[in-house]
């Protein structure tokens, strides 16, 4: 009877595992859906255990039915194998690239909580909107200014600035005064309201860095996603072409670091993956967007980081997910060309079967190596 059990949970572990891969690899249905695969692929060595419990109840049940039994070890065998493939090459990368990644980390949980709260401030007000900013600074008092990291968010305009706070307590823990900003979400699909929120954001903080233990002249600017894209605008765009959205000067940034963030809107941009290409959530997208076919070409174009490259354009670090649903890695590839051509410090760095918003899981191989790429480039441009 137990071994019969055993070939029965066995079984299940193939079904389990199959599941797995399902919400990883095929156009997801809903966003539901989606979030589960993200789950699953920066999880990868859940599955893998799985799988490998599976082979091990299958030989445990081999007497009772021995050819069942081989049938289940050796599906089991090749989930384990699948399964750990993501992990696996993520890995290889990111050593290969000189990023010291482990699995003593891998379980520490998500990014969405953090062991401080932060101090929440109203920057602007810009038709009558609230925007706030969160202020992280070290745990222990430093000796004198510290450089600033003014951080973007990415999503929607619901969510709060501090999306994934446990970022910021480190950044700034290793010496960073962080701040978090909200902007306005592009209302009535005018992208340069956002950007000029951040630039106002900016002008904000250089007038008060200082009383928050801040160095005004070294702000590095950073974002995810919708929030990278702003920062790398912000970045990019000449001073009189998107002003602030209040009165402040105009605040040239030391460096720039877009996580997971288009860099071309129009339609001339690579096309959607093609999970996404298969899935009804392109539909929504478009709709909303995302992708700039139909209107004004130099409006969509000057909304597009590609194309406000110039040899002004400050040192810049793109981080792009190698599984992102979203965005097609020759988008980040094609920017990095075009910041080669105008001569501009840049990294660009590719994690292989890394999904959209893998900075969520804080342990993870892929945000392992993320913290080392930005260790690295905020002690080059602003130490």
């Amino acid at each position: 009877m137990v071994r019969f059990v055993c070939l029965l949970l066995s079984g299940l572990t193939v079904l389990a595992v199959a599941a797995a891969a399902t919400v990883v690899l095929l156009p997801p249905p809903s966003w539901d859906f989606w979030q589960y695969g993200l789950i699953v692929l920066e999880f990868a060595l859940v599955p893998a255990a799985v799988a490998a419990l599976g082979a091990l109840l299958a030989l445990a049940g081999r007497a009772a039915r021995p050819r069942a039994a081989a049938v289940l070890a050796a599906v089991n065998a090749v989930a384990l194998a699948a399964a750990l493939v993501p992990p696996a090459t993520t890995w290889w990368a990111a050593r290969q690239a000189g990023a010291p990644v482990s699995l003593g980390g891998y379980a520490d949980g998500l990014a969405t909580s953090a062991d401080r709260e932060p101090l929440t401030l109203v920057y602007a007000s810009p038709g009558g909107e609230d925007l706030e900013m969160d202020v992280w600074r070290p745990r222990e008092p430093a000796d004198g200014p510290l450089p600033v990291v003014v951080n973007v968010h990415g999503g929607a305009e619901d969510l709060p600035q501090s999306l994934l706070p446990r970022w910021d307590t480190w950044l700034a823990d290793r010496g960073h005064v962080v701040f978090e900003v909200d902007y306005r979400f592009f209302p009535d699909g005018d992208g340069t309201a956002a950007v000029a929120d951040v630039r106002c954001a900016l002008g904000r903080i250089r007038e008060d860095a200082a009383g928050y233990g801040g160095d005004p002249d070294r702000i590095v600017l950073t974002g995810q996603s919708a929030g990278g894209l702003l920062a790398l605008l912000a970045a990019y765009t000449p001073a009189g072409d998107i002003p602030p959205s209040c009165p402040v000067e105009h605040v040239p940034v030391a460096a720039v670091a877009a996580w997971y963030s288009v860099a071309d809107g129009t339609a001339d941009a690579p096309p959607y993956p093609w999970r996404l290409r298969s899935s009804p959530l392109a539909a929504q997208l478009d709709q909303e967007g995302e992708r700039m076919t139909d209107g004004d070409p130099e409006v969509y174009a000057a909304m597009s980081p590609l194309h406000r490259v110039s040899p002004d354009a400050p040192p810049t670090l793109l981080i792009t997910a190698g599984h992102d649903l979203f965005l097609d890695p020759g988008d980040n590839r094609r920017l990095a060309a075009r910041l080669a051509e105008a001569g501009v410090e840049h990294r660009l760095v590719e994690i292989p079967w890394a999904e959209h918003m893998f900075d969520l899981n804080w342990g993870g191989l892929a945000s392992q190596w993320a913290r080392h790429e930005l260790s690295v480039f905020l002690g080059r441009h602003t130490g």
